[in-house]
């Protein structure tokens, strides 16, 4: 009896220090989102089901940031340079506990045969104009307007993602702001 009971704690206490809160798939984490620019001021959208974007990966890999966005480009068959920080975002969720930040980074293509990464339904260049229009995730569209208009500076803000049947809306909560400014070249 006195094994069986031991046996019984040991199993609870091994439960319970395995569901950590932190180890599920919703924890804090950071995604790298990549705004391709080529030589015909197009942008490279990819869509996911009916959502359109700009390329991205969740950082949770072992790898360097730079490792992490060359491998993301190299998903889409392409080769980039240019690569400059030009947004950190936070994202907090009315629906659990848990916050993720956002880094948004403005390269330019170089080289490479556009391809759709697997998991992807579509992936092509668009226009600036059309490709603000076409991201149907508020947020990303807003902060990839924000960049684009002002190219010079490094932006910040915050946003609250509520959860509402299958949708996600996002709420700014916290208007951009500039974290470093870039002087002109004269």
């Amino acid at each position: 009896m006195k094994i069986t009971t031991t046996l019984c704690l040991v199993m609870v206490c091994l439960l319970s220090c395995n569901t950590n809160e932190h180890q599920g798939s919703t924890h804090n984490f950071t995604v790298q989102r990549l705004i391709i620019l080529n030589d015909k001021n197009e942008i490279l959208m990819s869509r996911e089901e009916s959502v359109w974007a700009t390329p991205s990966l969740v950082y949770n890999k072992r790898q360097f940031l730079k490792e992490g966005l060359d491998s993301l480009s190299n998903a889409y068959g392409i080769k980039v340079t240019d690569l400059e920080l030009r947004g950190q975002f936070s994202y907090k969720y009315d629906y659990h506990p848990y916050a993720t930040l956002r880094n948004y980074f403005v390269a330019r293509y170089v080289s490479g045969e556009l391809t759709v990464p697997n998991g992807l339904a579509e992936a092509k260049w668009i226009p600036v104009d059309q490709a603000i229009e076409k991201n149907t995730v508020t947020s990303i569209k807003e902060i990839t307007k924000q960049i684009m208009e002002f190219p010079n500076v490094v932006w910040g803000g915050s946003f609250m993602v509520s959860h509402v049947g299958d949708e996600h809306p996002t709420k700014m909560v916290e208007s951009f702001y500039p974290l470093l400014e870039y002087k002109a070249d004269k």
